[in-house]
């Protein structure tokens, strides 16, 4: 395997706001293509925000979330296949009536993985996931996720 250029961006992401948060990632994208980068990562929920969904009824949650393959992905997976490099970011996931803190992984071959945060504790109305999640990237590296909480135990790191 060759070396891998990767960069995390932190930035606070304005609540409920999906286009702005998108566009603010559109701008990072941008600059680390410049820069080489192959491998990006974003924040756990920095498409929707986060701070503010523990204070969400059901019904709020319902009109911010969106399947994972909805157009929080189709955007990453637009950057993604744009500047050749694997991209995440996090959001909150509508699947079957329930909701999940989801981070969603974009390849430049138009690969798309997903990631349930394990131990969600943002929201009473948020499950939690309940698979980890390992994959090979066309960058010719593996690479696997885990969401903020689910760090904090080592035995799911070990796996």
């Amino acid at each position: 395997m060759d070396n891998v250029r990767a960069a995390a961006v932190q930035f606070e992401s304005i609540q409920a706001d999906k286009p702005a948060n998108l566009e603010t990632i559109r701008r990072f994208a941008a600059r680390a293509a410049e820069r080489g980068v192959q491998l990006l990562v974003f924040p756990e929920c920095c498409i929707t925000g986060y701070w503010f969904l523990r204070k969400l009824s059901r019904e709020q949650l319902g009109q911010l979330a969106e399947p994972v393959n909805g157009p929080s992905s189709a955007a990453l997976l637009d950057l993604a296949s744009r500047y050749g490099m694997t991209i995440g970011a996090g959001f909150v996931e509508a699947d079957g009536g329930r909701f999940y803190n989801a981070y969603v992984v974009a390849m430049p071959d138009g690969g798309l993985r997903r990631h349930r945060k394990l131990h969600s504790i943002e929201n009473d109305h948020i499950a939690s996931g309940n698979e980890f999640t390992v994959f090979d990237t066309p960058h010719g590296f593996r690479a696997g996720v885990l969401i903020c909480y689910d760090l904090n135990l080592v035995e799911n790191v070990r796996i």
